[in-house]
């Protein structure tokens, strides 16, 4: 945001209003330094943009703030050459008195309504007004068929500005409005939008806070007007006239490929839009070039504001989304150009960094490195002649310096004795374009760039901090000892790059970049100790004829010292397992798949994949035992198979069996390398052969065993069936009756003889 004076029009109107609103109130204003009222209103503008007019009502509730006169008028605002403006009092026509400011320039025009009666001290009435707007164009409000782009008039602090327009239209309004959230039925039904104007500048900055947003746009009272006691809300525009419509498009390649350059502007600056427009497409591929990292998003869109400089500013970035505003002034000696340059340069330095000396000062370095070839003449700020010794990290931060030019000049200055000090623009490139490295430690502060700067040159940056950026007395010892920790932490890192090692490991990174330097000297020597047991490992590797693995180089910067340990240990076991294959495996075949896979150990060592090739290497051993082993299985089943003559016993025995497929299985698994089930399928098929015989005595022994059990179990069933067995007397228990006994003639009961006897 580039802060400037107001525009010398519009402090002419503050000016002119602020010495009015007394003059109708009726109480004295000597003395007085707030407003004899208090005031909250709505007003509802409805916009018929293709005729080129504005239909308008206001409701505001005024209260006496004064406690010992009464308030017998009240000041209402309302658009310039207001027309048929009508102002009642419960429902009673008041008198009124209308005193336009400058109609030519756009102020508002000034009301003075006299009250029905007198309104006591801390008393409260409301009053509603109507008016219409015509055609018009001046600085501030241009209507015409078919465009509307004007700032609306407010009832000043207090205010809501509702303005309904044309859903049909083209419709652009400045940050400080929303759309609001619900849309009031008949609103829609005539075919408009509505949109809330509130605190534009709170509205406008806090375009990113959603939930800011959220409220605003459902007009809560805390969004209301309050900053300002001029009665001007935000600024918007509606075409319905598509030839009248203001915006430009362009496709602009960047390293991302292309992307979609947007200006949307108010048609009567066609001019000044061409210009800007020019200026942004030659701009950013330079920009982008100039910070060294890509642009993140796929628009760019730039917005011509009319109420920027009432805030005190020439242009504001939105960096979240690529959008700015640049205001339509031009100062004496600051193009327009420049202006839009610098928030162009925003989007590389802004919320990424974290606080207003570092985004502004390279958002200035930025537009002044691409100026001369843009043929931009940046505007001298002159910031050392004003005898100024503030040092930047006070800006905003302790410093009574208010003067813009000071600060912007100072904190762009600095960013070109930075590039200076660490070697020049090709250093200074290298350093901006970490700065999208690791969005995870956005923002970045200054001891970001103070740490980069001296790794990317070698050079030492406290001088330059401590002549620019901060307080000696307090910042003095912390660079002490920051520096006593980075001599370490450069010891350690020359050492390391002798194994090839480049960076710190992360945990002491991570205090280097914290500025926690208590720490440094027990990680380095601890780190010392890591780098000796790599040696020793690199020795060992190399005694055993192994190459240099990169696994340690891979992750020194970004494992922690004890990660690192642990990773330098599992290199070690990883050769103990390779080399003590490879003793096992002396003498065997050169195509042997034990060999194959100590080799495969071997290329997982190299690479750096050290888990993978300790299991290569035992795997390779039990590849190796399992072949012996099936080797001889193998040779067994196939002289069993040979000799095998199958007797009485042996062809029960192998019933359900098939020992000579598992042989074949056990010769296909062999062919194909899986000893381990060849030395499984070889050997069931030696015990069925070796087993044959004492299976089939076991078979024959338990099927004798089960024919007795059966024999016995049909004995007991037939001692059971013979019912005459089942009395001491050989009669039977049960008397003898009707039902289903057998007859006998010796007066017994049949037994089981009798029931194939029966006639």
């Amino acid at each position: 945001m580039d802060i400037r004076r107001r525009l010398a029009l519009l402090a002419l109107f503050a000016v002119a209003i602020s010495s009015l609103l007394w003059s109708a109130s009726g109480a004295p204003a000597a003395g007085a330094a707030v407003l004899p009222w208090n005031v909250a209103s709505e007003s509802y503008y409805r916009l018929d943009v293709p005729a080129g007019a504005m239909a308008v009502s206001v409701d505001a509730t005024f209260q006496n703030a004064v406690t010992n006169a009464d308030l017998k008028a009240v000041n209402l605002w309302a658009m310039p050459r207001a027309q048929d403006v009508q102002v009642t009092q419960d429902g009673a026509v008041l008198e009124t008195k209308l005193l336009p400011i400058n109609d030519v320039n756009g102020a508002p025009t000034r009301i003075i309504a006299t009250l029905a009666a007198p309104l006591k001290p801390n008393t409260r009435t409301k009053l509603q007004m109507t008016y219409a707007v015509p055609a018009q164009t001046s600085e501030l409000v241009r209507i015409e068929a078919g465009a509307t782009e004007a700032r609306f008039v407010s009832q000043g602090a207090g205010s809501f500005t509702f303005i309904d327009v044309p859903i049909s239209g083209d419709n652009f309004f400045e940050p400080g409005c929303l759309r609001t959230a619900e849309q009031p039925k008949d609103v829609a039904a005539a075919g408009f939008e509505r949109w809330v104007c509130g605190e534009a500048t709170l509205i406008a900055i806090g375009t990113e806070n959603k939930d800011l947003q959220a409220k605003c746009a459902r007009a809560d009272d805390s969004c209301r007007q309050r900053y300002d006691e001029s009665p001007f809300a935000a600024f918007a525009q509606s075409i319905t006239d598509t030839t009248k419509r203001g915006r430009l498009e362009a496709d602009i390649p960047l390293a991302r490929g292309n992307v979609k350059l947007r200006l949307l502007y108010f048609r009567t600056d066609e001019a000044w839009a061409q210009r800007q427009f020019a200026a942004a497409k030659a701009a950013l591929p330079k920009l982008e070039e100039a910070f060294g990292f890509p642009y993140p998003r796929d628009t760019v869109q730039l917005r011509e504001s009319h109420f920027l400089e009432n805030i005190g500013a020439l242009g504001i970035a939105f960096t979240e989304d690529g959008d700015m505003l640049i205001s339509n002034v031009e100062l004496p000696g600051l193009s327009a150009e420049e202006v839009t340059v610098h928030e162009l340069a925003h989007q590389w330095a802004g919320r990424n960094l974290e606080t207003s000396w570092l985004w502004e000062g390279l958002a200035e370095y930025g537009m002044r490195t691409v100026a001369p070839s843009l043929n931009i003449r940046p505007y001298d700020r002159k910031w050392e002649s004003f005898g100024f010794k503030d040092l930047l990290g006070n800006w905003f931060n302790g410093s009574p310096v208010r003067n813009p030019d000071y600060w912007y000049g100072k904190a762009g200055a600095f960013w070109f004795e930075y590039q200076k000090t660490i070697g020049g623009q090709v250093n200074m490139t290298r350093v901006l374009a970490l700065m999208d490295d690791d969005p995870k430690k956005w923002p970045l502060g200054g001891r970001w760039f103070m740490d980069r700067g001296e790794d990317v040159s070698g050079v030492n940056l406290d001088d330059l901090y401590l002549k620019w950026v901060w307080t000696p007395d307090t910042a003095k010892s912390l660079l002490e000892e920051r520096r006593a920790a980075r001599e370490l932490a450069k010891t350690l890192y020359a050492r390391a790059l002798t194994f090839d090692l480049i960076g710190q490991p992360a945990d002491i990174q991570a205090n280097l970049d914290g500025w926690e330097f208590r720490a440094i000297s027990a990680q380095v020597g601890k780190a010392n100790e890591v780098l000796d047991n790599y040696q020793r490992v690199l020795e060992y590797g190399q005694k055993n004829a192994l190459p240099q693995s990169d696994a340690v180089a891979k992750v020194w910067a970004t494992n922690t010292t004890t990660q690192t340990a642990a990773l330098i240990a599992a290199q070690r076991n990883a050769i103990d397992g390779i080399t003590s294959a490879a003793a096992r495996l002396k003498g065997a075949p050169p195509d042997s798949p034990s060999l194959k896979q100590l080799d495969e150990a071997r290329a997982k060592y190299a690479a750096g994949d050290i888990a993978e090739a300790k299991r290569l290497a035992g795997s390779a051993t039990t590849t190796a035992f399992n072949q012996q082993a099936a080797t001889k299985m193998l040779e067994l089943a196939r002289a069993e198979h040979a000799s095998f003559s199958a007797s009485f016993f042996g062809r029960i025995g192998l019933m359900f069996q098939d020992p000579a497929a598992d042989l074949a299985a056990a010769e296909t698994s062999y062919a194909g390398g899986d000893y381990a089930a060849a030395f499984k399928q070889s050997r069931a098929a030696l015990d069925a052969w070796n087993n044959a015989d004492a299976s089939g005595l076991k078979r024959l022994a338990a099927l004798a065993g089960l024919m007795s059990v059966l024999t016995v179990g049909a004995w007991w069933l037939i001692r059971k069936l013979d019912l005459g067995g089942g009395s001491p007397s050989g009669r039977s228990p049960v008397a003898r009756g009707p039902g289903h006994a057998l007859p006998s003639a010796d007066d017994r009961r049949g037994t089981w003889r009798d029931w194939e006897n029966t006639k």
